[in-house]
């Protein structure tokens, strides 16, 4: 099937209205999302989510994939005369090749996730409040690299869609699970009584088990991790089975959000397992 390329002659054509402004919108409340550049438009089009058109500027279209094509199953790709028209639309300097326009849908919220999941044993990563895009970029960029079974978000958590979070996961938010908490701690206190989910918490506490003694049972399990200023909130770790820590050396006193999930997610799958 060969690609649908519709060209556009004016800057001012409705058709570039989903593309207008993307620095000055978060896109949050509104049912779009934009992904950049050619890997993460292919992330969109290999995904459970809706591909609306794409754009990209004339000579841009040689350097799809030929993947694309079959893909797009004949959804419209606009494209403009220069480059630089793609920058004024979007109100950015444009880079990544290619812009495309997905649509998004209803999320499920953390107790629908378990009911879709199962008992199978996994492992779930859980943020109450993250408020940077791209540490969530990153956060989904390690669950997707290493097999999460999910990312559940907390009411305060930024958007997952946002351009800049999209980006930085490399197209992780489109290949994880995400599921949008109503109320988490009911939602927690709730799957505690009714699962075999295990809950973790990550923080500093001297009480907590070093990540590197730690051995695994072979179970479902859910991992919090705090907001990137203030760590876990003491009401979501008393939620929690067990407090987990990263050994780290003296005078460091945090990590990189998007890097502790990676360093948890990798460990753990490493983990020799105990039924004890």
């Amino acid at each position: 099937m060969p690609l649908n390329i519709v060209p556009i002659g004016s800057l001012d054509d409705s058709r570039l209205t989903p593309y207008r402004n993307l620095r000055e919108r978060t896109l949050r409340g509104e049912s779009a999302f934009i992904a950049e550049g050619h890997l993460v438009a292919e992330r969109l089009l290999d995904s459970t989510f809706e591909t609306e058109s794409l754009l990209t500027w004339s000579e841009g279209v040689a350097n799809f994939p030929s993947s694309f094509a079959a893909k797009l199953k004949g959804k419209p790709v606009f494209t403009l005369h220069r480059k630089e028209d793609i920058s004024q639309i979007a109100g950015f300097p444009f880079h990544q090749g290619i812009l495309a326009l997905g649509r998004r849908k209803p999320l499920p919220d953390f107790l629908q996730g378990m009911r879709q999941w199962g008992s199978d044993p996994g492992t779930w990563i859980i943020l109450p409040n993250a408020t940077k895009p791209d540490n969530l970029g990153l956060v989904f960029r390690s669950a997707a690299a290493l097999g999460a079974s999910g990312v559940v978000l907390g009411e305060r958590c930024c958007d997952p869609f946002s351009r800049r979070a999209l980006r930085v996961s490399m197209g992780g938010v489109l290949q994880v699970p995400i599921f949008q908490a109503r109320n988490l701690r009911r939602e927690i206190t709730a799957l505690r009584k009714t699962s075999a989910l295990h809950f973790y918490a990550t923080l500093l506490d001297a009480n907590a088990v070093n990540l590197s003694s730690f051995q695994r049972r072979p179970e479902q399990v859910a991992i919090l991790f705090g907001n990137e200023y203030s760590g876990l909130d003491p009401e979501d770790a008393a939620l929690c089975d067990l407090k987990l820590t990263i050994p780290m050396a003296p005078n460091v006193d945090s990590l990189n959000l998007g890097v502790s999930v990676g360093i948890f997610l990798y460990v753990l799958r490493l983990l020799p397992t105990s039924t004890q």
